[in-house]
């Protein structure tokens, strides 16, 4: 059967799937809220906005009897940071996630990598990273396409504006690197 020549994907029609690393899964919880504890499934449901970086591969150009010919450099350069939009739930528990991740790799308090011992694994890396999964969906929400981000970190959490002025729901943003997108049609 042919597809019709209306459908067309949707910018809405996605699911993220942000795993926790490894540090972290020790303390998830989804029972109780506390300062020591967090709870990876919180971040799932709100996020309402993300990209998927572009893929090139450089060119190299050959100058040879007066023209230009572009051969491929075999290359291809580092990935930009990916940014997750999300809303703040009224507990924070998905703003929480996120700032805790980042307090392993750098302690706000203490100053240095995994101060309260998080670490599981003697390989640094499997422990403060994973793997983030975007599913894009077909208009009756099936999954069509799924891009893995390999080697998640995040490098930046979003502030929080405050306004007496302002009514409506808080959102922030995370910001990750990554070493490898893969992508696979499902």
């Amino acid at each position: 059967m042919e597809q019709s020549q209306f459908n067309k994907a949707r910018t809405d029609k996605f699911i993220l799937v942000l795993d926790i690393p490894a540090s972290l899964r020790a303390i998830d919880t989804r029972e109780e809220r506390g300062n020591d504890l967090v709870d990876s499934k919180s971040i799932t449901y709100s996020v309402f906005a993300t990209q998927i970086p572009d893929v090139h591969v450089h060119d190299s150009a050959t100058k040879f009897s007066g023209q230009t010919f572009h051969f491929t450099s075999h290359h291809r350069p580092e990935y930009g940071n990916v940014t997750v939009k999300f809303t703040i739930d009224n507990q924070f528990k998905n703003y929480w996630v996120v700032y805790k991740w980042i307090n392993i790799l750098n302690n706000n308090k203490e100053g240095f990598f995994d101060a309260e011992h998080l670490a599981i694994s003697e390989t640094p890396f499997e422990t403060y990273s994973t793997t983030a999964t975007l599913y894009g969906l077909d208009e009756y929400d099936n999954k069509k396409i799924q891009f893995d981000f390999i080697g998640v970190v995040p490098v930046k959490l979003g502030g929080i504006n405050y306004d007496y002025r302002t009514e409506g729901e808080i959102e922030t943003f995370l910001e990750f690197s990554f070493s490898q997108m893969l992508a696979k049609l499902v």
